[in-house]
């Protein structure tokens, strides 16, 4: 396979990504965690909880439980768990939290959704993950047709364990490599399971999952366009569910300490974009359709459905057919949403053994979204699920006109307009195409946090 062929006729524009850059914010999290509040902790959080009766939310809640890798970096955190006991430590507190979130909750609000994140698959035994389950089943009102996902790691999974977990009632499975958080130069290499990736999404079919996500990460170092298109079309052929596309420099920048160390045999910026552009087209051919924020979905996915009839949400857990306003998060360094409340936990594992011991929370920071905050997350998260964006629809939602309010964001989207990357009509935003790809930046512009920033220093907007 020549790829200079194969790129020869792609729309990659040079000059739109030496002019805009390329950014990979997702917006999942609005504001970003660098703004919250350390006064804002466990009872700020649990005071404001008591005062808003919690029926005022949906009748429903998603759970997420975030189990941290074995020897993996937690915010530049070491989080070490040598021995079963360690393990077993955890699991102690995290079932208190578990607990001690239940009990602010009424008893007919149901949990749809639960959701292992990071390293369960991991470090946790069959056992040990049945009995997370059990834990939250006595203590919340959990529905029988739940949603229960759990990252997997490619590299373990064998048609056993895949038997096992659908035994034990996860239904939803999201694959990758769960070595994202503990990159070093010497396991660079080893991100991409290309010799697992294809078996655990047959090993998961044949289990009996009813959706199965697979993340693919293109950017490596060395990574050359042919062997990137190659494995990208084996698992076209076995037809997951949806597919992620993530470029590895989104999770470099997490990595700072290491940049210097890991520069050496990135492929170029262009060279990167290229790679994604190939991509889209290969997931189109394919019958795949964009989501948007580089997810594809087969046809006849919940997902497509839901973009079609408008009821697309986005928020801290990515696409969802579920609004994103009840997400409580459980474990180190977990974050969760309650309402227009944002917090995370403590990162630092004793912090977080500490607060629990006091039977108190361990959140460490949060913040309480403004009406501010709730307009522009509307916002973005229009663009981000439907590319259009109505402005009777914030107008009426918010009592809000929206051209004056948002007149210096209009005038700056001037610069994406005259670049093909959006049109601006008169009652509304239409994302292009091509600028589905850029929808980050276009988001940006709206970002208060980021403006204010950039005012500061002197270097807004973006000039073409």
């Amino acid at each position: 396979m020549n790829p200079s062929l194969i790129s020869s006729s792609l729309p990659v524009n040079i000059n739109l990504i030496r002019q805009f850059e390329h950014h990979y914010a997702d917006y999942r999290l609005y504001p970003l965690m660098e703004y919250f509040d350390h006064a804002y902790d466990a009872f700020a959080y649990t005071s404001w909880l008591n005062d808003h009766n919690t029926r005022y939310f949906r009748k429903s809640l998603s759970l997420h439980i975030h189990i941290p890798l074995r020897g993996a970096v937690c915010q530049f955190n070491q989080i070490l768990f040598q021995e079963n006991d360690d393990i077993e430590k955890y699991l102690h507190y995290l079932i208190r939290e578990i607990e001690l979130q239940a009990h602010l909750f009424e008893d007919d609000i149901r949990v749809e959704q639960i959701y292992f994140e990071g390293g369960a698959i991991n470090i946790l035994s069959s056992e040990q993950l049945s009995g997370v389950i059990d834990a939250i089943e006595r203590k919340f009102s959990v529905i029988n047709e739940k949603e229960l996902y759990i990252e997997i790691d490619t590299q373990l999974a064998t048609p056993y364990s895949m038997c096992q977990l659908k035994s034990a009632g996860f239904n939803c499975a999201m694959m990758g490599d769960n070595a994202f958080d503990q990159v070093t130069p010497q396991s660079v290499h080893h991100l991409q399971p290309e010799d697992r990736m294809v078996p655990a999404i047959r090993d998961a079919q044949d289990a009996g999952f009813k959706t199965i996500r697979v993340e693919l990460i293109y950017g490596l170092p060395n990574q050359r366009l042919e062997n990137f298109l190659f494995t990208l079309n084996n698992i076209i052929a076995a037809n997951p569910h949806q597919i992620r596309l993530l470029n590895y420099l989104y999770f470099l920048t997490k990595l700072k300490p290491q940049k210097k160390d890991l520069q050496e045999g990135w492929p170029a910026e262009e060279a990167g974009f290229e790679m994604l552009t190939v991509a889209m087209g290969y997931l189109a051919d394919a019958g795949y359709v964009h989501i948007g924020m580089n997810l594809f979905a087969s046809r006849h996915d919940q997902l497509v459905a839901a973009q079609r009839q408008g009821r697309l949400y986005y928020g801290l857990q990515g696409y969802s057919i579920n609004p994103d306003c009840t997400r409580v998060a459980v474990g180190v360094s977990a974050i969760g949403s309650i309402g227009p409340v944002l917090y995370q936990n403590f990162c630092n594992l004793q912090s977080y053994y500490d607060k629990l011991e006091r039977n108190a929370l361990p959140i460490m920071h949060a913040h309480e979204m403004s009406a501010d905050d709730l307009i522009r997350r509307s916002v973005m998260q229009a663009l981000i699920c439907h590319s259009v964006l109505s402005y009777e629809s914030v107008e009426t939602f918010f009592s809000i006109e929206f051209r004056q309010y948002f007149a210096p964001e209009l005038s700056d989207l001037r610069v994406y307009e005259q670049a093909g990357l959006l049109t601006l009509k008169d009652e509304e935003i239409v994302v292009t195409p091509m600028g589905q790809s850029w929808v980050g930046n276009i988001c940006q512009v709206f970002d208060r946090y980021l403006r204010t920033s950039r005012q500061q220093n002197k270097d807004y907007p973006i000039q073409p």
